[in-house]
Parts: structure tokens; sequence; C-alpha cells
């Protein structure tokens, strides 16, 4: 099988590590090369231009557009934009890019922008994993509501409920549904029960801190892990 080599140049390291954890699961996927200073990166596909390159928008010396624009025609690899927001994304289609993703990214999203990108050196790459849904409608008495699961940081259980946590605190939500019940909704490849009353999703997680996560995202939650919830970690890592 071929492999095909990408470059993350993004200024924010825990999103570059988000990425690569990603990118590493595709298994098309050869030399992941990583850059948290945009002339860093610049330099490395001035010396040796990646086969796709993830490119972070803003970022403080220079951002992902300035960059790739001045780059000389002939070493421009096929660029993915990632960002958290989507006010670039018209520039983004001026550019002809490859894909335009919205951080955090989620595996799914990553492999088919990578499949995009190989497309545009017409490299066909097969998708031979099952891709797993990107979100979930929810009913509710007056709407129905569509969450999309790169956005829930994690769920717990409140009595015959679970509360869906997201990434803004003003959007949790509670649903009639058992833990088991709401286990089987996510993703597997990013969720994981790590206790009797927790799921988190492990793109959010930075580390663990006498057996509580740590969520830059939401550093109002509490979330304990268990002894099993730590053995699943390890293996879904």
């Amino acid at each position: 099988m071929a492999k095909y080599d990408v470059m993350i140049i993004d200024d924010d390291l825990f999103d570059i590590r988000k990425a690569e954890k990603a990118l590493r699961g595709i298994p098309q996927m050869g030399e992941v090369k990583s850059y948290t200073k945009a002339i860093d990166g610049f330099n490395a596909i001035i010396d040796n231009p990646p086969d796709v390159l993830l490119l972070d928008v803003e970022m403080p010396d220079m951002s992902g557009l300035d960059l790739y624009l001045t780059l000389p025609v002939d070493k421009r690899p096929p660029v993915i934009l990632y960002t958290k927001t989507e006010k670039y994304s018209y520039k983004g289609i001026k550019m002809a890019v490859a894909d335009y993703l919205i951080k955090p990214v989620s595996f799914p999203d990553l492999y088919i922008a990578f499949k995009r990108a190989l497309e545009q050196k017409n490299i066909t790459v097969k998708i031979d994993l099952e891709i797993e849904p990107s979100g979930q409608w929810f009913k509710f008495k007056n709407t129905d509501r569509f969450i999309k699961f790169s956005d829930v940081v994690a769920i717990a259980s409140i009595k015959n409920y679970v509360i869906f946590h997201l990434r803004q605190a003003e959007e949790d939500f509670e649903y009639r549904l058992t833990m088991e019940q709401a286990e089987q909704l996510v993703p597997k490849r990013t969720f994981v029960r790590v206790h009797r009353g927790f799921i988190v999703n492990t793109d959010f997680t930075t580390k663990i801190v006498d057996k509580t996560f740590v969520l830059p995202d939401r550093p109002d939650l509490q979330l304990k892990v268990s002894d099993v919830g730590l053995k699943r970690l390890y293996n879904i890592n």
C-alpha cells in the first residue's frame, strides 16, 4: 500500500496532537511532520513539500492563507485548511483548497479531506474503514436539534437522563437515555466510558490529574475516571 506524507502547521500544540492522532489512524498515512511556527513550516515546505498540507488559518506571525499564497506555485501541496471559525471559508474556496474543516477535527472528516487532497494530485485512495456518523438528531417538544459529535465534550448520567456537555456550556442539554444507549450512540473511536456515570470524548482531553480529567474547553467539568476507565483509555489510544 502506498503511503503519503502530511505536514501540519498550527500554533496550537493541543490541536496538533489531536490532528496527529486522527491522521495516524489512516491506513495510507506516511510520515506526519508538525510545526508550531509558520516560518518553520514554510521553510520545510520549500525544502521538501509534503503530499498534503494541514494548515491552521489563524496564527500569530503569519496567517495560514498568507503562508500558502507566499509559497512558489510549484511548491504548493494540496491544502486542507482547518480553524475554529467558518469566516475564511470563502477565501478557501477561491484558493481551491481540498477541504475546510472546523476544529476540533474528527477522524472521518480528516480521512475524507485527506482523500480529496490526494485527488488533486490525481491519486485515488480507497476509504476502507467504516465511517461512523458525524452527529445525531434529537427530538424535543417543540423542535428538533442536530448535534455534531465533534462538539460533545462529555456525557454524564443523572437519574433517568443523560446530560450532553458541549464545547459551549450554554449549549448543554438533557435527554432521556440510559448511559448504555448513549454509549452505543457515539463514535467508539473517540468516546470512552471512563466511569459508571461518565463518557468522555478523548479529542478534548489533555491529561488526568488525581483521576480527574483536565478539559481545556470545559474547565468547569469535574469528570472522574475509574480504574476500569483507565484501562479502556489505554486500549483506545
